[in-house]
């Protein structure tokens, strides 16, 4: 099987274009969270770190599953911001089913973040299913 130069490129491209999606949501979502994610995660704040990490997993399956089932790069784009507000609306939605989610995050309450991970890795893969 002989594999062209076009192809690598087009590998190319989905990565890097995969890669500042992701980056992006990062940005946006550490942006827009109450928390300091980032801040906490430095001081060893695990409960942030799972949160943050299950936002990111879930981001990706996503991505994942866009770039299989998408028609062209702009389609793959599309879905990928869909995606990305629903992560985002996910988090808000937690946060009302836990009192004082936030705070909790902040203070290091693992349990809150192993759920803020688990809903995000869940929804992510629901979306990932929808696309196909």
């Amino acid at each position: 099987m002989t594999t062209h130069l076009w192809q690598y490129l087009l590998y190319l491209k989905f990565f890097a274009v995969g890669l500042v999606m992701m980056v992006t949501y990062i940005a946006v979502y550490l942006r827009i969270t109450p928390v300091s994610e980032l801040s906490l995660i430095r001081q060893g704040n695990s409960a942030c770190a799972l949160s943050l990490t299950g936002t990111m997993i879930g981001y990706s399956v996503t991505l994942i599953s866009s770039m299989l089932h998408s028609a062209s790069m702009l389609d793959f784009i599309i879905w990928g911001i869909g995606a990305a507000i629903i992560q985002i609306v996910v988090y808000f939605i937690a946060t009302l089913l836990i009192p004082q989610a936030n705070q909790q995050l902040k203070n290091n309450n693992v349990a809150v973040g192993i759920l803020f991970s688990g809903l995000s890795v869940s929804i992510g893969i629901l979306n990932a299913a929808s696309l196909s």
